[in-house]
């Protein structure tokens, strides 16, 4: 079946019962159609931890309106992405959209969340030439939460609120337009809503993990995955930002994991979790969306470097061949990709991860006798051994950037290398700066420690060597696809062109990494420095007592 899809952005403004709507001429230059009256139902399918909502996923079936039927939003960059399909499926949730989310809801049952009914009162505004631009609905809402996980209490109920959305985002000034009657709505007395969505208001406030902050590994682990589920409905469509960021999201993940075994090791011991497998796994998935990463950027940036020359350079022929190669070789990676993420073994990984979750820091707790809390004491102490553990992570991923620091500047300065000899070994420090990076971002500036500057350094050499090995991929591209182009007897001029200039940028590139990477050094001796001095002040401030 046909899944039709829109890209949604809106605004939302809280109004009183008895606000009375903007006038047509608030709306000028726009002007406003005859209002239509829609009678609304819609229910909410969540799984019973709500994950699809933690995660800004919702899925309804609505019936009234222009737009009945079953109704999947997916968060994007440009706004959120409506997929639509007709209600054929009766009260079961269609396969097409479970498979969609199937990462967020593995193989839990999907149930009704919620109820919301909505006496809508819609207004189309029209442009000079008579085309609609946005949406006005004046929304009557009635809410009834039926899970008791995260509603509070007067999460359900009456009430009312204005939406306006674009008609067609792609228009000419199509979010000028949408300011404008943003702007009309506050000026007759409307607030901005404090809350995201219809959904939302209805449950209330989703509570945090009643074990958070009981372990630093814990938080982060927990965090790691949470990044990879929100960019999961995204990479499954193979859109570039969605593949790109689980891709980020996944190595994050897999770095925490390197970084804290030790502790880990000590916690799932008992249990039939094998971390090195874990890890595996997580390599072969960032390995997977690795493929159709590096293609769309290649794509994208050998188009733009192609756009740059004349066609007397670079001639049609060659730049048509760069398109149709790549785009071929992408949809077959994005095959891959969702082949990847449909499978039975990535939900095993999911549930393995999520079961390392729960184990992670559950080592015996100190609590307080009379009511089994943990006393401020106890609290402090733990906060501090959650950072210790992340200043040792920190240590770890150091060592392991120096010693890669250390053999690639040696080698660079005592062997004649070639570039790619060159590329190969700063790669391996750019994995160890990325892996050191991630590790300080766990940290906060808390008790004088300097972590920025730590952070920003392993940024700055990521990014550099990052455009390097963008480069190298480019090349080889370039290479596989003059090849053919020769075999079909086409000139291969403008490849040559190209690889030379891709060349270039790396040879450019690659002349500042040493100070780069010294600049890394530094600022960990610096963080270091600081360490030293918070426990002279600590000990200071101890003898006073």
């Amino acid at each position: 079946m046909t899944i039709s899809e829109t890209v949604e952005i809106e605004s939302k403004f809280e109004v009183g019962p008895d606000t009375p709507v903007p006038t047509a001429s608030a709306f000028a230059p726009l002007v406003a159609d005859d209002p239509v009256v829609h009678e609304l139902s819609a229910t909410y399918y969540d799984t019973v931890d709500l994950s699809l909502t933690r995660h800004k996923v919702t899925l309804r079936r609505r019936t009234g309106g222009d737009d009945a039927g079953w109704h999947l939003k997916l968060p994007s960059e440009a706004g959120r992405v409506e997929l639509r399909l007709p209600l054929d499926h009766g009260d079961d949730v269609p396969a097409e959209f479970v498979a969609a989310v199937a990462g967020l809801v593995r193989r839990r049952p999907l149930a009704p969340v919620a109820r919301v009914d909505n006496r809508r009162h819609v207004v189309i505004l029209r442009d000079a030439d008579g085309t609609a631009v946005v949406e006005f609905c004046d929304d009557h809402v009635s809410t009834e939460s039926l899970v008791a996980a995260g509603a509070s209490a007067d999460a359900a109920g009456d009430w009312r609120e204005w939406e306006v959305e674009l008609v067609d985002p792609s228009q000419p000034r199509a979010r000028d337009h949408l300011a404008a009657v943003a702007t009309a709505c506050t000026s007759a007395g409307a607030t901005t809503s404090s809350s995201s969505s219809k959904l939302a208001r209805a449950i209330g406030p989703l509570p945090d993990p009643p074990d958070r902050g009981v372990s630093a590994v814990k938080d982060a682990l927990r965090e790691d995955l949470h990044r990879v589920l929100d960019h999961d409905p995204a990479a499954r469509r193979v859109t570039m930002v969605g593949v790109h960021q689980m891709r980020v999201a996944v190595r994050g993940l897999r770095s925490t994991i390197s970084s804290f075994a030790e502790e880990l090791e000590a916690e799932t011991g008992h249990t039939d979790i094998d971390l090195a497998a874990v890890l595996e796994e997580l390599k072969v998935l960032a390995a997977v969306l690795g493929k159709v990463r590096d293609i769309q950027v290649v794509d994208h940036r050998l188009g733009e470097l192609a756009a740059g020359y004349p066609e007397d350079v670079v001639s049609a022929v060659t730049r048509q061949r760069l398109r149709a190669e790549l785009g071929a070789e992408e949809r077959r990676a994005g095959a891959r990709v969702t082949a990847a993420l449909g499978s039975e073994r990535y939900l095993d990984l999911i549930d393995r991860l999520h079961l390392l979750v729960e184990l992670a820091g559950t080592g015996p707790e100190v609590t307080d006798s009379s009511d089994g809390s943990a006393p401020k004491s106890s609290t402090k102490k733990r906060r501090r051994q959650a950072e210790d553990m992340i200043l040792r992570g920190v240590d770890r991923q150091f060592a392991k950037f120096t010693k890669a620091r250390t053999r690639t500047e040696r080698d660079l300065e005592s062997l004649e290398l070639t570039l790619a000899q060159r590329e190969e070994l700063t790669h391996v420090v750019r994995k160890r700066a990325k892996a050191l990076r991630r590790n300080v971002g766990a940290l906060r500036e808390s008790d004088g420690l300097s972590v920025a500057p730590l952070r920003t350094a392993c940024q700055r050499l990521h990014t550099v060597l990052g455009d390097v090995q963008d480069s190298v991929t480019a090349r080889t591209w370039i290479r596989r696809i003059a090849r053919r182009a020769e075999s079909a007897g086409e000139s291969t001029f403008g490849f040559g062109v190209l690889y030379e200039h891709e060349r270039g940028f790396s040879e450019r590139a690659l002349e500042g990494f040493e100070n780069d990477a010294a600049t890394v050094t530094a600022a960990y001796r610096e963080l270091s420095e600081s360490r030293r001095a918070a426990r002279r002040r600590k000990k200071k401030k101890s003898t006073k007592k």
